[in-house]
């Protein structure tokens, strides 16, 4: 049997940046592999909020439509934590509650 060599500092360090390059090519060719997918498949938020926009334009287009405004789950929750947030700060010692969410422009 063969006996193995001690393990220098300098060993351990040549180690540690192989592996640390290893690391950083296989999490790039992730990143460029996630990028591709992305092009390829596309985002449907964005073809959403693309054919949102163009329903938006067509119904403005005519004067006296009645304008239905999508609006966007996350961003509806939000403000209405926002509105509460501020109520809060003009009133800290009232509880509120939200009953109706109605947009103002």
């Amino acid at each position: 049997m063969k006996r193995m060599e001690t393990f220098s500092l300098m060993d351990g360090m040549v180690v540690t940046v192989v592996a640390m390059v290893v690391v950083f090519v296989v999490l790039t060719c992730l990143w460029f592999m996630v990028e591709l997918t992305h092009k390829l498949v596309g985002d449907p938020t964005e073809e959403k909020a693309m054919s949102d926009k163009k329903e938006l334009q067509r119904t403005s287009a005519t004067p006296n439509a009645t304008v239905n405004i999508v609006v966007d789950e996350k961003r509806a929750k939000a403000a209405a934590v926002t509105a509460l947030v501020m109520a809060y700060e003009e009133h800290p010692a009232k509880k509120f509650e939200i009953v109706e969410v109605v947009r103002v422009k």
